[in-house]
């Protein structure tokens, strides 16, 4: 694949464990539910980081192009899509008041198109 894309935010005061427990229950039908060309890493938390503001929970996604982000997208919006569900679940646990969010879409170097040499 040549992109992984990451996605950070901060969990709502005091549900840590409960996001840790509901990941645990729900993690591997979560990889499974990602649709063609997307591929679950995982979600981490953040040790520590040169960000200042960065979120403390970060998810990781392999894509094998561009469009797979519109995949994502679609399976997001579909009402009947698993994906969709569990994702919008996971996304009740982050703090979505907080500034530090973050995302980068990250090209494997073999692959990226090198400009102005």
């Amino acid at each position: 694949m040549s992109f992984i894309a990451q996605f950070g935010g901060d969990l709502k005061e005091g549900k840590s464990r409960e996001f840790q427990e509901w990941l645990n229950a729900n993690e591997k039908e979560f990889a499974n539910a990602f649709p063609p060309g997307s591929k679950y890493l995982g979600t981490y938390f953040a040790i520590y980081s040169s960000e200042k503001e960065g979120g403390n929970v970060h998810t990781f996604i392999e894509m094998e192009s561009y469009a797979t982000q519109d995949a994502l997208a679609a399976e997001g919006r579909n009402p009947d899509s698993l994906y969709g569900k569990l994702q919008n679940e996971a996304i009740g646990f982050f703090d979505q008041q907080s500034s530090n969010w973050t995302n980068a879409l990250y090209k494997n170097v073999t692959a990226a198109t090198v400009y102005g040499e």
